[in-house]
């Protein structure tokens, strides 16, 4: 039996102002986050520019999907390991 990659994204919250997530580095980590998921050769589609997710407070905000996960306050020094932990086409489904 073969195993069907299940797909999955990474939402960045880039939205521009002042204590926002832009504001707090969103769109420098988005940017990040499509360079590494093209050095690994994966799909651009992987990494896409969310919508004000509301959580100023905790910016930037990255969301998986359909991981439902959410990381905040999220660093560049992050961007390998999330695509890692969430992209990585090795990663096996159960």
């Amino acid at each position: 039996m073969v195993a069907v990659a299940k797909l999955r994204q990474i939402f960045v919250c880039a939205t521009p102002g002042e204590g926002r997530c832009g504001g707090k580095g969103g769109g420098a980590l988005l940017e990040a986050f499509r360079e590494e998921v093209e050095r690994r050769g994966l799909s651009p589609s992987a990494v896409l520019r969310n919508a004000c997710t509301r959580r100023h407070h905790e910016g930037p905000v990255v969301f998986v999907y359909p991981d439902d996960v959410w990381y905040t306050q999220v660093t560049l020094e992050d961007v390998v390991e999330i695509v890692e932990r969430h992209l990585t086409p090795a990663r096996v489904e159960s």
